[in-house]
C-alpha cells in the first residue's frame, strides 16, 4: 500500500486495489454518462477472468490503461475526466463480488442514463456470473492483478488537454465527446450540471446533436466567400473537423450572442428577435451550448410541422432508398431558413408552401443521374441556396429563385420510370409537378 499522496502526485502507476483505496472518485458534471454495453462489461469481466486462470507469476499485472484525474479544490476528492466507463465498471464487478473499494465504497452517479445503465450492466453481469458459477466456472477477479496508469491534471483546462490528446481507452477522441467538456468546463459551476444534462438529453436521448452538429458544420462550410471541403471520403472525418470549427483552443470566452435583422423605413426602426444564426461567429462557454442546443430544438419543432401537413414530406422522404445527400441538403436549407427568419417564420402562412419549393429544388439531382456526397457539394457550389437563403432581404426573393424555370414542372426520362428515381419520382410527383404551390 502506498503511504501517502504526497508520493503520488502528477502521475504514476497502481494496483487497482490501491487506486481505490487512495483516490477517492468523482464524475465530472459535464462528462458523458455511463454508456457501456452489456457485451462490454462481460467481455472486460472475461479477459480479466481469462488473465487469472493463467499463472500469475510468470505474467505482468493486467493493464487496464490510463485514467485523466483533476484534483478538486477542497482536495478530497477526484474528478474523472477520462476512463468513467472502465471505472465505473470496475465498482460494478466490485459490488457484485462483495469487496471493498476502499474510500469509494459510497461511490455516488448522478446522471439517470448512467444510472439505468448501471442497472442494466448489474443485471447482466450477474446472470452471466451465477451461470458461470452453476458450472463450476466462477472466478473471483482480484484486483491487485490489474494495473492502471494515472495522471493527476493541476486544472480542468490541463485536463481537458490530456483528454483530448492522449489515447487512453484505444480510441482517439472526436466531435461531441470534446465539444462538450471543452464547453462546460468552462461555465460556472452552479450552470454546469444544467447545461450538461440538456447536451446528454440530444445526444443520446433524442440523437439529434451529432446530427445537428453534422449539418451545421457543412453549412459553416459551403459558403459562397470561402467555399471549404467537407470531408466526404472517410464517413467518420467530419467528427475530427468538428472541434476545430466548434472548439478551437483560442476560442474567446464570456460571450453569448445571437443575432437579429434590423429594418429603418420612414424614421421607423423595426428590430427582427434575435436567434442563433448557422454562420455566426462563436464564443467559449454558453454560446457555443445555447448554440447547438438551440438548432436541436428548431429540429424538432420543423420535424412536426412539415410531418403534421398533409404533404407528410419527411415521413415520406424516410422511407425511400437513394435519397439520404439530397435529405442531408434538405436539412440544411431548412434550418438556413430559420437561422435567416426566426423559429417564428415555421408557423408563418407561407412556411409550408416555402418547405415545399425548397424541397424541389434540393431533390433537383436526384431526378436524372444517381447522387453521391460530391452531387450535392456541386450543386452548391453552383447554386449557392444556402446563400442565398442567408443572404435574401425577404422570403420573397429565395420564392422567386426557386420558382425558376427549371425547378418549376419537373418531370423524369423515360429511362428513369422505374428503379430508385422512379420510386422517388412517384411518391412525390404532388410536389415535383405543382407550378402552383400555395400560399407563396
Amino acid at each position: 500500500m502506498i503511504e501517502s499522496l504526497a508520493e503520488i502526485e502528477k502521475q504514476g502507476s497502481l494496483t487497482v486495489d490501491d487506486f481505490f483505496n487512495q483516490f477517492k472518485l468523482k464524475i465530472s458534471d459535464y462528462q458523458r454518462p455511463y454508456v457501456w454495453t452489456e457485451k462490454q462489461i462481460i467481455k472486460l469481466y472475461n479477459d480479466l477472468s481469462n488473465y487469472s486462470g493463467k499463472n500469475k507469476n510468470k505474467c505482468p499485472l493486467y493493464y487496464l490503461g490510463t485514467v485523466i484525474l483533476v484534483k478538486n479544490k477542497e482536495g478530497k476528492t477526484y474528478d474523472i475526466i477520462d476512463g468513467q466507463q472502465r471505472i465505473s465498471s470496475l465498482l460494478i464487478l466490485a459490488h457484485l463480488q462483495k469487496q471493498s473499494v476502499g474510500l469509494n465504497d459510497n461511490f455516488c452517479v448522478e446522471s439517470e442514463i448512467s444510472r439505468n445503465n448501471i442497472k442494466k450492466n448489474v443485471s447482466s453481469l450477474k446472470d452471466h456470473i451465477d451461470g458461470l458459477t452453476l458450472m463450476e466456472e466462477y472466478t473471483k477477479i482480484d484486483f491487485s492483478d490489474i494495473n492502471i496508469t494515472y495522471i493527476i491534471a493541476e486544472s480542468q483546462d490541463q485536463a481537458f488537454k490530456f483528454y483530448t490528446t492522449l489515447n487512453t481507452s484505444g480510441r482517439r477522441l472526436d466531435g461531441i465527446d470534446i465539444i462538450k467538456p471543452f464547453h462546460l468546463q468552462a461555465l460556472e459551476k452552479s450552470k454546469q450540471i444544467e447545461k450538461a444534462l440538456d447536451l446528454e438529453y440530444y445526444q443520446f436521448d433524442s440523437a439529434k446533436l451529432n446530427q445537428m452538429s453534422e449539418l451545421l458544420l457543412k453549412a459553416r462550410y459551403w459558403q459562397g466567400i470561402e467555399f471549404r471541403e467537407f470531408p466526404r471520403h472517410n464517413f467518420q472525418e467530419w467528427k475530427v473537423r468538428l472541434p476545430e470549427e466548434f472548439a478551437y483552443e483560442d476560442m474567446l470566452p464570456n460571450k453569448d450572442y445571437k443575432f437579429a435583422e434590423a429594418r429603418l423605413s420612414k424614421g421607423k426602426l423595426t428590430v427582427d428577435a434575435p436567434n442563433y444564426k448557422v454562420r455566426q461567429p462563436l464564443y467559449k462557454g454558453e454560446n457555443t451550448i445555447h448554440y447547438l442546443i438551440y438548432y436541436c430544438e428548431v429540429w424538432d419543432r420543423l420535424e412536426e410541422k412539415l410531418n403534421s401537413d398533409h404533404s407528410d414530406i419527411l415521413n415520406r422522404i424516410k422511407k425511400l432508398r437513394g435519397c439520404e445527400f439530397n435529405y442531408e441538403y434538405y436539412q440544411m436549407a431548412l434550418i438556413t431558413l430559420i437561422s435567416r427568419y426566426g423559429e417564428g417564420f415555421i408557423e408563418d402562412r407561407s412556411f409550408m408552401g416555402m418547405a415545399q419549393l425548397l424541397f424541389k429544388v434540393c431533390f433537383f439531382k436526384r431526378l436524372s443521374k444517381p447522387v453521391t456526397k460530391i452531387t450535392v457539394r456541386n450543386f452548391e457550389e453552383g447554386e449557392k441556396l444556402l446563400d442565398r437563403i442567408c443572404y435574401s432581404h425577404n422570403p420573397a426573393e429565395i420564392i422567386s429563385y426557386c420558382k425558376k424555370k427549371k425547378y418549376s414542372n419537373l418531370s423524369i426520362e423515360e429511362n428513369h420510370k422505374n428503379g430508385v428515381v422512379g420510386n422517388f419520382y412517384h411518391e412525390f410527383k404532388d410536389i415535383l409537378t405543382n407550378k402552383q404551390i400555395s400560399n407563396v
